[in-house]
Formats: structure tokens, C-alpha cells, sequence
């Protein structure tokens, strides 16, 4: 499996360039994409290149103002970002942005949907129910725990909680459906947790996550010291290779763009599944993609620069025809 390394070659950009860094928004994820967006500004401006942050939730409806920019670093994360609003309305601006278009961003955001696309894809992953107030009894009668309980388009690990016994946790069940509407319960694969950037069409060096806690939850993705990361990961050559293809494989299953990190569960047995894909991973001090980035060579501020210029030679994206900026639901 080939894979990204890093260049002496510096990418060139326009000593007149504008770029606005799309960061914040109103999704719970908030939070950790201002620590991206501030991460990403720097590194432009370290670059040379003149940034206006920009915040959807600071504009009536999210709607945007991009007057006076030339591209969009999207380093939104969850609703609003991540799932394909935010790149309508730059597509009907006529800006050129980074990461993956609406429609890879809407495919991965929606768990259920892109678990669908792996088993078509032949992509293994975990055995799934979705589940609503009207049915979760009746369906988890015949999916026995343990399973993990996911909101299915929430993203940085947030509302993931372990059900041990239905009977113990129904309370928790409940409310959480009350709160989403719908859940995504998901069988646990007992092993060792890996996730694999892919940069362009290329894997990243595989890292391994070596949480604190009972699981990777959003307090030890971003709480220091809660999670080991060991990059490269300590595996065979072979698996290694087995885990980069998985990676690149859900990047076009999902039709991702420039970048995208896929996490993966490996059993006692050595069977790799599928967690999720992630369209716009974090840019934060502890993000994932940056450190597997950093072991192939290739610096904080290159990985921004490139990311940048890919979108710059792209150009603006073409309007699709009955674009709606809405969620599509399965």
C-alpha cells in the first residue's frame, strides 16, 4: 500500500490570497472546531496567507458572509458543517473549499447510511440496528448486549454509551431517545482500536488508540492524558497494509475528497471492522490525522498549505442541479 510522505517542496500561494477558515458553528461539536479553525488560521498565516475566521453561528440562519474571501478552510465539525450544509452554500457562492463535497459530507455524517454503503461495498463492520421510540424494545429483543449506543449523525464520539444489559440500562436507552429521536446500536468488538487518515487518495501511517477509560469517548479524545496514541502503530506489515486499504476504501466508498479518517475495531481473531468514517477530522493539538501526517513527514503548516492549494486548483464547485441545503435522512 502506497503512502503520503512528506516533501521538501514548499506549495506556493498567492501573496494576495484571502482565505476564510470556517470554524465554530452551532453543533455540540463547537468547542473543539474553534480549536481547529484557530489551529488551521495559524498555520496560514505562518504560511503567508491572509485568513478571516469566520463563525456560521455569528449570521442569521448560519447563512454565511463570504465577501472578501478568495477560499474556504472548512474546519466545521458535526451539523451544520459536516454534513453538507456549509459546502452548499460556498458551492452557490462560487468559492473554492477544502475537504469533501455535500454529498460525501452527507454520506458519512449519517452512520446508518454509511454502514449500508460498507456491507454493499464489501467493507466489513460491525453488525447495526437503528432504533426509535417505537421499536427499540421490540428490536433489541433480538440484538443482545454488549452493543454501543450511538446518535447516528453526531460526530467526536459524543452520546456514545456502552449497554452492558438492556435490562439495566433501559432508563438510558430511553432518554437518549427522547433526546435524538433515533439511535444506532451497534454490537462491541472486543480488541485493539485503530484509525487511518487518508490524504488525497493515500494512507496515512496507522495509528492506535490506547484509551484510559472503558472506550475512545469524547472526554478521552480530547482530554490530555486520557488516550495513548502510538504512531506508527506497533502491527504487522501485513495488517498495517490490510487497515490502509480499509481506509481507502471507505474514502471513495463515502466519495470523500483531500482528506478523511476512518476508524477501525481489530478483534482478538485479527478481523478488522469498521467504526466510521470522519469527512472533516479534527485540526486540534490532539487530532489524529495532523499526528499520522507528522510520522509521514509532513508538517502542521503543509498539511494546511496543501489541503489549500488542492482546493485552489479545483476551483469553484458546479451547483447541482435541486440542491436543497437540508439533511437527508435515511
Amino acid at each position: 500500500m502506497s503512502k503520503v510522505s512528506g516533501s521538501s517542496r514548499k506549495f506556493v500561494l498567492s501573496p494576495n490570497l484571502k482565505v476564510g477558515v470556517l470554524l465554530g458553528g452551532t453543533s455540540p461539536e463547537r468547542e473543539v472546531s474553534l480549536k481547529s479553525g484557530k489551529a488551521v488560521e495559524e498555520a496560514l498565516q505562518a504560511a503567508g496567507v491572509e485568513t478571516r475566521l469566520i463563525d456560521p453561528a455569528r449570521f442569521k440562519k448560519n447563512r454565511c458572509d463570504f465577501s472578501g474571501i478568495d477560499a474556504a478552510f472548512v474546519a466545521l465539525h458535526g451539523e451544520g458543517g459536516e454534513d453538507g450544509t456549509i459546502q452548499r452554500q460556498l458551492e452557490r457562492s462560487g468559492l473554492p473549499y477544502t475537504g469533501s463535497t455535500a454529498v460525501g459530507c452527507s454520506l458519512s455524517i449519517n452512520k446508518n447510511r454509511a454502514k449500508a454503503l460498507f456491507r454493499k461495498a464489501g467493507i466489513p463492520t460491525p453488525d447495526s440496528r437503528l432504533i426509535t421510540l417505537k421499536n427499540w424494545r421490540k428490536t433489541l429483543k433480538s440484538f443482545p448486549a454488549p452493543f454501543f449506543v450511538k446518535p447516528p449523525e453526531d460526530g467526536s464520539s459524543l452520546g456514545i454509551f456502552l449497554v452492558e444489559s438492556v435490562d439495566g440500562d433501559q432508563a438510558k436507552i430511553h432518554s437518549a431517545l427522547k433526546k435524538y429521536g433515533r439511535l444506532l446500536v451497534e454490537k462491541r468488538i472486543a480488541g485493539r482500536e485503530f484509525t487511518v487518515g487518508v490524504l488525497g487518495m493515500k494512507a496515512l501511517p496507522v495509528v492506535e488508540l490506547k484509551p484510559k477509560g472503558a472506550f475512545y469517548d469524547f472526554h478521552s479524545k480530547y482530554t490530555k492524558g486520557m488516550c495513548e496514541y502510538l504512531v506508527p502503530a506497533p502491527i504487522s506489515p501485513k495488517l498495517t497494509r490490510k487497515l490502509q486499504r480499509l481506509g481507502v476504501a471507505v474514502h471513495k466508498t463515502l466519495q470523500l475528497r483531500d482528506f478523511s479518517r476512518t476508524d477501525i475495531m481489530v478483534d482478538e481473531s485479527g478481523s478488522p471492522y469498521v467504526l466510521e468514517a470522519n469527512a472533516i477530522p479534527g485540526f486540534t493539538a490532539l487530532s489524529l490525522v495532523p499526528k499520522a501526517a507528522a510520522c509521514a513527514g509532513i508538517s502542521f503548516e503543509e498539511l494546511c498549505t496543501r489541503l489549500l492549494t488542492w482546493a485552489l486548483k479545483r476551483g469553484p464547485e458546479k451547483v447541482r442541479s435541486g440542491s436543497r441545503n437540508r439533511k437527508r435522512r435515511p
